[in-house]
C-alpha cells in the first residue's frame, strides 16, 4: 500500500501508523498452523470487518482514508488471496469450542 512519492518525506508517526496497517494485512496471508498466528491472522480479518474506531484512526494516523484500505482489504477477499488452510480451520473451531465450554 505504497501511493506516495518516494521523494515526499513523512514524519516517523506516520511510518509507525503505516508499519502497523502493513502488520494487519502481513497477518491476514499467514498459512501456517502457529497458533498464536492463526489467532492473529483471525483476528486481523475481524478488524477489517468490523471497521471499527480503531481501524479508522490506524487508517488516519497512517495518512490512508479508511475506505481505500477498507477497498483493498475487499479485493484480497474477492480474489480469495488470504483463505485459510484446512489445519487453521481446524485449530480455530477446536479454540472456539473450548472458550465456549463453560464447564472450565
Amino acid at each position: 500500500m505504497y501511493t506516495e512519492y518516494e521523494s515526499v518525506s513523512i514524519s516517523p508517526e506516520t511510518r509507525l501508523w503505516k508499519a502497523v496497517l502493513w502488520r494487519v494485512f502481513d497477518d491476514l496471508f499467514y498459512r501456517g498452523v502457529e497458533h498464536s498466528l492463526v489467532v492473529a491472522k483471525s483476528e486481523a480479518r475481524k478488524w477489517f470487518t468490523n471497521r471499527g474506531f480503531d481501524f479508522n484512526h490506524v487508517c488516519w494516523f497512517a495518512d490512508y482514508q479508511p475506505e481505500y484500505v477498507y477497498d483493498k482489504y475487499l479485493n484480497l477477499k474477492k480474489k480469495k488471496e488470504y483463505e485459510y488452510t484446512q489445519p487453521q480451520i481446524t485449530y480455530l473451531k477446536q479454540r472456539e469450542k473450548y472458550l465456549n465450554d463453560y464447564r472450565r
